[in-house]
């Protein structure tokens, strides 16, 4: 696995915007820091491990200016990097997974090396510096990701003055109904009269429907990232609250028949967790494809199930 591709195809599907220059920075940071270990473990210059550290305390700064940048809408040259990292701490900005990568490079790494002038670093410590790090940017992109993809529809449908979805829904239809029209108004109208708008990961899917949801059902709460169960161990792609209802919502970006299984039986263990009682799968094949609308019985509670016409027979209890 190479975490400086994963790290740099996150980038290159961003939106244009002031953030986009410090994330290629904090990718440079990165990619030289590999270097500096690079050159200590071929010409065993022992220095170059500190220097590797120094480099990723470089890209940790960065990833954090432009966290506070995007999910904070706040200018990080305005700020200390220590002022940001208690402004995203105190104000609980990042999600459970961002904070522990961002708690233990934090710890382990930065504070060590900028307090203590007299360390110096081996070629394991280097190694494990350029790991944590680099985790802690994907993660980071991933929230800041769905931020953006969330914030540019939103903005959209606020100029354009909402969704023709308003106009079907009622306050007084099921949850899972009024979930299920406003995705079915959101992948078959607004995605396909939306072109620029880009959908090439998961997390800009996530946040792109998070941002239609809010605004065509002003209504219903929407949380991200959601953890149940024993130790919190599983994560709901949102959960959608209207009054006394909830719904578990997990989205696919692609609908085989493998995809579509293995969806269902996350929804499933995401209801016995969480004792919920509805769940929505959303299976997105694309915007030029119809889809079709199946309610699914489980044990455990019932699945309303979103997917391409195509793979409409894929689906199965």
């Amino acid at each position: 696995m190479d975490i400086l591709e994963i790290v740099r195809r996150q980038i290159g599907v961003l939106p244009e915007g002031p953030h986009i220059a410090g994330l290629q920075s904090v990718l440079r940071h990165i990619e030289t820091a590999h270097r500096h270990l690079s050159r200590g473990q071929e010409q065993q210059d022992y220095s170059a491990f500190t220097d590797a550290i120094y480099r990723t305390n470089q890209a940790f700064e960065g990833s954090i200016k432009e966290a506070y940048r995007v999910l904070a809408s706040k200018d990080p040259s305005k700020a200390t990097p220590y002022q940001i990292e208690q402004y995203l701490q105190q104000n609980k900005i990042f999600r459970d997974r961002v904070l522990s990568q961002f708690t233990s490079y934090r710890t382990e790494w930065r504070n060590p090396s900028t307090h203590d002038y007299n360390l110096d670093f081996n070629e394991d410590e280097a190694f494990l510096a350029i790991v944590s790090v680099s985790a802690f940017t994907k993660l980071m992109l991933n929230q800041v990701t769905e931020r953006l993809a969330f914030v540019e529809v939103e903005a959209d449908l606020k100029e354009h003055n909402g969704s023709p979805a308003q106009e079907r829904s009622s306050p007084a239809e099921p949850l899972a109904q009024r979930i299920a029209a406003a995705i079915l108004s959101f992948v078959g109208q607004y995605l396909a009269s939306n072109q620029h708008l880009s959908i090439e990961t998961e997390m800009q899917l996530l946040g792109a429907l998070a941002g239609y949801l809010s605004k065509v059902e002003p209504s219903v709460s929407v949380a991200l990232d959601q953890a149940f169960g024993e130790e919190r161990r599983f994560r709901a792609d949102m959960v959608a609250t209207s009054e006394s209802e909830k719904l578990i919502i997990e989205l696919k970006r692609t609908a085989s028949t493998e995809v579509i299984a293995n969806g269902l039986r996350q929804v499933e263990a995401y209801l016995q967790a969480s004792q919920i009682r509805f769940g929505l799968l959303f299976a997105y094949g694309g915007r030029d494809v119809q889809y079709t609308c199946t309610m699914v019985t489980l044990l455990d509670g019932e699945v309303v199930v979103i997917a391409p016409l195509s793979a409409s027979g894929k689906i199965t209890t």
